[in-house]
């Protein structure tokens, strides 16, 4: 199943990647890019303003879209699951909150991407696509941070 291959961060090779088929998302959902499959807005831009709340231990980042390459798609993770400032010390795994629609829980980074229509073209290092920490600024709109460090 693409949840166990997620784990296998050793299996590196040198092959080029390989391109996968997402699932196609539940009859009725959102597929529009730049929203979750709730219908709501994930486009930093458009809720840098807005009040999110986010769960002790978690952290809002930046993802980015290969279909918005303007854009950053704002995302609640789970900070032992990403890197510290040397790319090292991230626990295997994910877990992630929708910011637009509330959906808690997401255990796999494929599951979590299909719902916030975050359209990859590899599956090995997706979780690569969390791109920046967001942070407020004096203002107190969210902005865009440092670079989340992710090393081999």
């Amino acid at each position: 199943e693409e949840e166990e291959e997620e784990e296998e961060e050793g299996s590196e090779s040198s092959s080029p990647p390989v391109s996968y088929q997402m699932k196609p998302p539940p009859e009725g959902c959102c597929t529009t890019d730049g929203f979750c499959q709730a219908g709501k807005d994930l486009r930093l831009v458009s809720i840098s303003n807005e009040h999110i709340e986010v769960p002790s231990g978690f952290l809002l980042v930046g993802a980015k879209s290969p279909n918005l390459p303007d854009h950053l798609l704002v995302c609640a993770v789970d900070k032992r699951f990403l890197p510290d400032d040397n790319g090292r010390n991230a626990l295997l795994g994910f877990s992630g909150n929708c910011v637009g629609c509330g959906k808690k829980g997401f255990c796999y980074f494929t599951e979590f991407s299909n719902h916030i229509n975050l359209k990859l073209t590899t599956q090995p290092k997706k979780q690569k696509h969390l791109k920046y920490y967001l942070v407020r600024n004096a203002q107190g709109a969210l902005t865009k941070g440092s670079v989340i460090c992710w090393k081999g």
